[in-house]
């Protein structure tokens, strides 16, 4: 589950867990990414973002052994943000895709079955988000406009078979623009695209 701060990946992700049993997870992990988020750049989105996508990158590789693990035990694993988004951020914070599959080289990665891109218009997402607490660096008006517009690019790049994508090719997606919609729409719009293609009794994640 991919997509734009404020888009609804929280409700949808926890509601399929629960309905079909998933392991559910989120990106980033690992504690050690909000301290260095904190830390690098001095919190500004855009102060080292190079720092900000080794970070990113870590905790991804990390991450990726765990998922390899909760394959082998759950029939389903479900993930809130994936190995996509850092493209989409990288993006926002000016790097290429080039550049962002150098540090997490994406094809050494679990391969997800099904990819769900939830998207909303940037200013009604950053109303959505706007009195969390436990916002980030990136959750602002002027980011979530360039994460909507290079989220529309990604899914567009990755269709037209960029070839620093080429991990992302062939994965059955969908792209939802939940800005007029209720919860309950979004999920009986997910849960129709995944049953189309039967994810869901089986792993929603699948080697490569």
């Amino acid at each position: 589950m991919s997509g734009l701060d404020g888009a609804g990946k929280t409700a949808v992700t926890e509601r399929l867990a629960e309905e079909r049993g998933g392991h559910l997870f989120r990106l980033p992990y690992h504690e050690f990414v909000n301290t260095g988020l904190a830390l690098s750049g001095d919190g500004s989105p855009f102060g080292d973002v190079h720092t900000d996508r080794l970070i990113f990158a870590v905790d991804a590789r990390l991450t990726n052994y765990l998922v390899k693990q909760w394959r082998r035990v759950h029939s389903l694993v479900i993930s809130q943000r994936g190995w996509m988004d850092g493209f989409i951020f990288a993006a926002v914070q000016g790097l290429s895709y080039e550049e962002t599959d150098a540090m997490l080289r994406t094809s050494d990665l679990e391969r997800p079955t099904a990819i769900v891109y939830l998207i909303a218009d940037p200013e009604v997402a950053y109303q959505r988000i706007r009195i969390d607490p436990e916002r980030d660096k990136y959750e602002t008006r002027p980011f979530l406009v360039s994460q909507h517009r290079a989220t529309l690019n990604f899914v567009r790049a990755v269709g037209e078979g960029h070839p620093a994508l080429a991990s992302f090719a062939q994965i059955p997606s969908t792209l939802i623009d939940t800005t007029a919609l209720e919860e309950s729409e979004v999920f009986r719009r997910v849960e129709e695209f995944l049953s189309a293609r039967h994810v869901g009794k089986t792993r929603a994640l699948k080697s490569s």
